[in-house]
């Protein structure tokens, strides 16, 4: 692989990472992660808790309506957690959701890793969106209890 082809590759990765740190446990952050009553604190109401194996959807606070959904593809507990993902905007298209969780000095380093989102101008306006929902939501943990 060479220098131009690299940099062409990663001017094209549209690949959203994020991190935040949390002062709390891992298995605190777990459960906000995976338990229905916990997931509409800081990001959307679930149907159910996320299981691996498990189809999922994320609800809007407002009305009920259907946000994102998907399907949890491999679990971990308090360590690592995959899901495919997909938003309305999406046509069913199915993305990748990832979450690391880290021991961290006083609690816990979260990494999300949003990837297989659109990679041409058309789709840009949409990975704006999820960078910029994402963020927010990551936000909302530090009120996490």
């Amino acid at each position: 692989m060479t220098l131009d082809s690299t940099m062409a590759e990663l001017s094209q990765d549209t690949t959203i990472r994020k991190s935040v740190f949390l002062a709390v446990p891992r298995d605190r952050v777990w459960a906000f992660l995976t338990k229905s009553e916990l997931l509409g604190k800081w990001f959307h109401p679930s149907d159910a808790d996320l299981t691996v194996g498990e189809d999922y959807t994320l609800r809007s606070q407002k009305d009920g309506d259907r946000m994102c959904w998907g399907k949890v593809v491999e679990a971990h507990p308090h360590d690592y957690m995959k899901w495919d993902f997909t938003v309305g905007p999406m046509e069913g298209q199915m993305s990748t959701v990832e979450w690391e969780l880290k021991d961290a000095p006083g609690g816990t380093r979260l990494t999300l890793t949003h990837s297989g989102l659109p990679k041409d101008v058309d789709g840009f306006g949409l990975v704006l969106a999820l960078d910029k929902g994402w963020h927010g939501f990551l936000l909302n943990l530090h009120d996490m209890q």
